[in-house]
């Protein structure tokens, strides 16, 4: 289950990266705020799956 969070972490930033990097979404107000977030939650999922993986294997 936290390898599957971490994967989907992972896409969550690549998927804000593409957006920002390969798109025109990112000019308008509600682009930048959907970047963002798939930016900041993608993070936050993957760093937090391998935190709980890390808990459990103690």
């Amino acid at each position: 289950m936290t390898t599957l969070l971490f994967w989907l972490g992972i896409a969550m930033m690549l998927l804000g990266t593409g957006l920002l990097l390969l798109t025109e979404i990112s000019r308008a107000v509600g682009g930048m705020v959907a970047i963002a977030c798939l930016l900041a939650v993608g993070f936050l999922v993957s760093a937090g799956a391998k935190i709980v993986w890390f808990i459990g294997k103690t």
